[in-house]
């Protein structure tokens, strides 16, 4: 066996690029070099494993505010319950250079350096002695593959990166802190040019599907995984956040790179789901997963997500007015529930204005009178008083709680606690349904054209709404088209981190600068009242990207802030 004795060294070991995170070699093998010197198909494996353990899920990805906090209540999607989450920070300005939520920075320049380590070192890695092993070719194709996986996933940071901060520095090769601590940044759109153009080298080198492969396990990178990190890479670079000069091509590049995934992922097996399969113990399976991340048997989601009032319901997660007002009714009348109760307070006992809303309402939002969890055997009460409500601590702040994600099967009392498999969808097909509409009404202005494809923007649509546990009815023209589509895509891809991340590339923030709640109440008939009311989320241009952070800046003076927070160093 030919291994060089120096290969990954602790030494040489890839300091951050531009973080100058110094990586020891226990934090990424937890073992010794000679460790993995002499056991390549152990520890290259393990040290391949650890760039893929950096990719961010949002059970845990919270912020630093404990688990459960995800990007849902720093937008209009919900409000978090728990008045001591750093989440909070994003809107009640606490948030800056010197409190600069870094997780993105730092994580992403850390997988980045070893995926970096990983190339320059990969040729040194010998599996001579293993010949004779009866698996010997599946372990050979495997570490053939490894190069394609890091490269996906190195590009997959860069993607983070760019999506939170713009311009960044960029890199392919290891650095010492020296020079780290003199790289300047290079454009978002150079870095998403590359991504692209990364992902067409390699894709043709992944497999479909892992299946028959030495390691089957699910969330390594495949062909459609590649496909769809482009066809993302281009619609963030179409819209109007990177394409400030409203280049309308490249908006027929998206619709070009999300069209070909919806074909290709036809022919491998992918498709369109129903709709509560995408949540709950079997998602990481399901059929619509492009990338999952699963994160084995717990039950944390829920002890954060519950009702207050339920054992040991932590609240968590809280659904706005905002988001349910965007959910429409099933009867062809294109009415909303915003549209149809704008008045201030409606009385929900006499006229019930849940009844026959899009399913995918049931599916996300726990309201009051709900059976839930399964084991519960009370109605949820979020009226004030009422046994899910103010004023118990931490419950409910908009006067519905969540299921997306919950497991209603899971039972978190002292007593009878369970757990069950849980994983986290980052791609998944209706994404890119919806991707595809919308580049397709950006270029063409008509989302009944089809022009170089086989279908149009609302076949996109209607294709997401036709699924058996949704069936809404279909669309058809362009009237009130986009704001009709920010709703669909807020409806269908709620608590998935993508609405926080929407707002910014559309350059809408003030869209979202107050956001709706509902307020229940028990008159004296017993008939329970919602009454509208509004919070303010302090939404400033500047938070279209995040501050680069101040340590960063002190240590590379080639750094440049990011518009807005020039100045702001709290």
């Amino acid at each position: 066996m030919k291994l060089i004795r120096n290969i990954f060294l602790a030494a040489s070991l890839s300091v951050c690029a531009m973080s100058c995170v110094d990586l020891d070699y226990s934090e990424v093998t937890t073992d010794d070099e000679e460790w993995m010197y002499n056991s390549p198909m152990y520890g290259i494996v393990k040290l391949v494993n650890s760039v893929y353990a950096r990719v961010p899920n949002g059970f845990d990805k919270n912020y630093e505010g404990g688990q459960g906090a995800t990007l849902a209540a720093a937008s209009d999607e919900a409000e978090c319950s728990l008045s001591y989450s750093s989440v909070h920070r994003f809107f009640n300005g606490a948030w800056g250079p010197n409190n600069p939520f870094s997780f993105t920075w730092d994580n992403s320049y850390k997988a980045i350096a070893e995926a970096n380590n990983y190339h320059e070192k990969r040729d040194k890695v010998s599996l001579e002695g293993y010949e004779n092993n009866s698996d010997y070719e599946a372990m050979r194709t495997q570490f053939e593959l490894f190069e394609y996986e890091v490269r996906f996933l190195r590009a997959y940071f860069y993607f983070e990166l760019v999506r939170a901060y713009g311009d960044v520095p960029f890199t392919l090769k290891t650095l010492s802190p020296e020079e780290a601590n003199q790289m300047p940044q290079t454009s978002a759109i150079t870095i998403m040019d590359w991504i692209v153009e990364e992902m067409d080298a390699i894709a043709e080198y992944l497999p479909i599907t892992y299946t028959t492969e030495l390691n089957t396990d699910v969330g390594r990178a495949t062909r459609a995984m590649c496909l769809a990190l482009k066809a993302r890479t281009l619609l963030y670079k179409a819209s109007p956040l990177f394409n400030t000069e409203n280049n309308k091509e490249w908006w027929l590049d998206a619709a070009r790179a999300n069209h070909e995934l919806l074909v290709r992922a036809a022919e491998w097996g992918i498709s369109l789901d129903v709709y509560s399969l995408n949540w709950g113990p079997v998602n990481g399976d399901g059929i619509e997963a492009i990338w999952v991340t699963k994160q084995g048997l717990i039950n944390s989601w829920e002890y954060y997500n519950y009702p207050v009032g339920i054992e040991n319901g932590g609240g968590g997660m809280c659904p706005t007015q905002t988001l349910v007002d965007c959910y429409e009714y099933n009867d062809g009348t294109g009415e909303t529930f915003g549209d149809r109760y704008p008045d201030a307070v409606i009385n929900i006992t006499q006229e019930d204005p849940y009844a026959n809303l899009d399913p995918r309402f049931g599916m996300t939002v726990v309201k009051n009178g709900d059976m839930w969890p399964n084991y519960n055997t009370v109605p949820i009460e979020t009226f004030e008083g009422g046994l899910n409500a103010p004023p118990l601590q931490n419950a409910t702040p908009t006067g519905y709680y969540l299921k997306k994600y919950c497991d209603p099967n899971v039972n978190i009392t002292t007593n009878y606690a369970n757990t069950s498999m849980h994983a986290w969808n980052i791609m998944r097909l209706s994404e890119f349904y919806l991707n595809y509409a919308e580049a397709m009404f950006q270029y063409y202005g008509d989302a009944d054209v089809a022009g170089e494809f086989t279908m149009t923007a609302n076949d996109a649509i209607n294709a997401l709404r036709d699924r058996a546990d949704v069936q809404m009815p279909h669309w058809s023209g362009s009237d009130n088209w986009w704001e009709r589509y920010k709703r669909e895509r807020m409806v269908e891809l709620a608590f998935e981190d993508h609405r926080f991340w929407d707002v910014r590339r559309w350059k809408c923030g003030d869209e979202f600068d107050v956001i709706n709640v509902a307020t229940l109440q028990r008159d004296a008939n017993g008939d329970i009242i919602l009454t509208r009311g509004q919070k303010t989320l302090g939404w400033e241009d500047k938070y279209y990207r995040f501050p680069i952070p101040f340590s960063e800046l002190n240590k590379n003076k080639n750094l440049v802030q990011n518009p807005g927070w020039e100045n702001n160093i709290e």
